[in-house]
């Protein structure tokens, strides 16, 4: 699998989901890791080149600097995955401080568009390209079907409209070689999870965790364009069966996006 002339940029590269999709990409392409600390992005390595980059992906000025590094030091990608993600610190809408919730919405969402902006214009130039949002089955829970203490607002909302975005980027890009797709990877121990009560409480409950690797998997399905039919879709790395859907892809394919998101 893989194109060792294909690029890949990860956002959000530095620790957890982010560093082990690097780790995997590397191994078969090119590889810009993005994130805030180019410190911890360091020893990031892998068979083909890994170029670390500092990105603040909220801060369109960051973005747009950090694009011009890729494009004029390694190339246009082939493959974008929108990583970076923070969390909220949970309780009552009326108990949040407004400034940290929105906060979360200019990382998981401000931040998947922002650099989405910065990579479409050279995708659609060489007509092809992926894009890849990493999302989560939080954009569907009803905290009130059993999810007591999951009540991280900011987060479930900017990750529900992180998949909204997923489909209109799909469809403004139909028919020009890109396919845009948002992935859940599980319930993943990383720092983000560690800081989160709800998390917190199952720690130690190896049935609750997974580990990165479904998702790297599936990652690396969407980079080599088995999925591209799939484009505006929303799949689960651990609990939906790409195998299947890839056997199936054009009898989905003729589907209504909504009826065919797989949950």
């Amino acid at each position: 699998m893989g194109n060792p002339s294909a690029l890949a940029v990860v956002t959000g590269a530095s620790r957890g989901i982010g560093r082990s999709l690097c780790e995997r990409l590397a191994a078969t392409r090119p590889v810009v890791a993005l994130a805030r600390s180019i410190e911890a992005l360091a020893d990031i390595a892998g068979p083909h080149p890994v170029v670390a980059i500092s990105c603040d992906v909220s801060d369109p000025h960051s973005v747009s600097a950090a694009w011009a590094r890729i494009r004029a030091e390694v190339g246009e990608p082939d493959l974008l995955v929108n990583n970076a993600g923070i969390c909220d610190d949970g309780g009552p809408v009326w108990e949040q401080d407004p400034d940290t919730w929105w906060r979360v919405f200019e990382v998981n969402l401000r931040g998947a568009f922002l650099v989405s902006r910065a990579a479409l214009p050279g995708m659609l130039e060489q007509g092809r390209g992926r894009i890849v949002n990493v999302a989560s089955n939080a954009a569907f829970y009803r905290v009130w079907d059993g999810l007591d203490g999951f009540d991280y607002s900011a987060y479930m909302s900017s990750k529900a409209a992180l998949v909204r975005l997923t489909e209109v980027m799909a469809g403004e890009t139909a028919g020009r070689g890109i396919a845009v797709l948002a992935v859940s990877p599980g319930t993943v121990k990383t720092d983000m999870t560690a800081t989160a009560d709800a998390f917190r409480a199952m720690w130690d409950d190896d049935d609750v965790w997974v580990s990165a690797e479904p998702i790297a998997d599936l990652v690396e399905v969407i980079a080599d364009g088995e999925l591209d039919v799939l484009t505006g879709r929303y799949i689960h790395a651990v609990t939906d069966d790409w195998r299947d859907l890839v056997a199936r892809q054009a009898e989905i394919a003729e589907r209504d996006t909504h009826t065919l998101r797989i949950r």
